[in-house]
């Protein structure tokens, strides 16, 4: 059973993938040590600018330098550099409720649970959006994404053996993974996630995009080749958009 890993008042990672943020990242930093309290802060980095570097380093940052702009492998990157028994996977352009850190240790603190999510909302109305939003609430593994802020204990992180080097759905891919190891919970607060690649695309068209995606995915197409056809907002999303 991979719960009660530690006790509630112990140190979280949040692990930050970025590519090209610039001081977006620096934003998000701070606003995730304001949500989440005593946090380690890894920033796994690709083509960010040496000043954003040195200023998240200057800040107490573990910051990880990645060959490519992969968020799956971006993510397994910062997590084999993290420290603590319980880890935050938070996109850039996402931003956590107050008291974050208290409601992550609550639900892993709950027998069985191995990892979990937070509901989604965005920072524009829109009803594709509102759709969205509301699916969020849904706690089948598939549901569980990148930009509501996955957490897990690092235990049943790698028994389901991690983030592997998807650039894409690799949210969903581990989310799956981990509901084998142990229970998968819905925090009831919102993470309130950027909606500019929806509203560059259009969010009728993205929301059918992702749809036929993930439907792809799941039928075995493989998650590189599904980035090709999400191109060009594929580098949009490598660092910090939703599937």
């Amino acid at each position: 059973m991979a719960s009660g890993e530690a006790a509630s008042g112990d140190t979280l990672s949040v692990i930050i993938p970025s590519w090209r943020e610039g001081p977006r990242l620096l934003d998000a930093i701070g606003a995730a040590r304001l949500a989440l309290g005593a946090v380690e802060v890894v920033v796994a980095a690709r083509e960010e600018s040496a000043e954003v570097r040195d200023r998240a380093r200057a800040d107490g940052v573990v910051w990880v330098d990645c060959p490519e702009p992969n968020r799956g492998q971006q993510l397994a990157l910062g997590a084999s550099h993290a420290s603590s028994p319980r880890l935050v996977f938070l996109h850039a352009d996402s931003r956590l409720p107050v008291a974050a850190g208290a409601l992550i240790h609550l639900a892993l603190d709950a027998s069985g649970v191995c990892g979990g999510a937070f509901r989604l909302r965005f920072d524009h109305r829109h009803p594709a959006l509102d759709l969205l939003a509301f699916m969020s609430r849904v706690d089948l593994p598939t549901s569980f994404l990148g930009d509501q802020c996955m957490f897990c204990v690092r235990s049943a992180y790698e028994a389901a053996g991690g983030f592997r080097a998807y650039p894409l759905f690799e949210d969903v891919d581990l989310a799956c993974r981990l509901s084998r190891v142990g229970r998968l919970v819905r925090v009831h607060e919102s993470v309130t996630t950027s909606a500019r690649r929806f509203l560059q695309r259009g969010p009728y068209r993205q929301l059918i995009t992702n749809a036929v995606l993930m439907l792809a995915f799941h039928t075995g197409v493989s998650p590189r080749r599904l980035a090709q056809v999400y191109a060009p907002s594929s580098a949009d999303r490598a660092a910090s958009g939703a599937a």
